[in-house]
């Protein structure tokens, strides 16, 4: 990444800050933040919440989509 050029946030920086930021969210999933939970989670605001994290912690995410759902005419 250039020095010149602004950080892209991941769309997924946006369900971070809804769930209480980096701190709230590594607290909810149990990371401890003596040992970098917080920066993990800060992580995923550029590079995105890990899909397997998502479907292991429904409580935290919601309920994974459906796979191969067909969409209703």
């Amino acid at each position: 990444m250039d020095a010149n050029t602004p950080d892209q946030l991941h769309k997924d920086a946006a369900i971070i800050d809804a769930l209480g930021g980096p701190a709230e969210l590594a607290r909810k999933l149990g990371f401890d933040p003596g040992k970098g939970g917080v920066q993990r989670v800060h992580n995923w605001r550029r590079r995105g919440i890990p899909p397997l994290l998502r479907y292991q912690r429904p409580d935290v995410f919601g309920p994974a989509p459906e796979a191969g759902r067909a969409e209703a005419a």
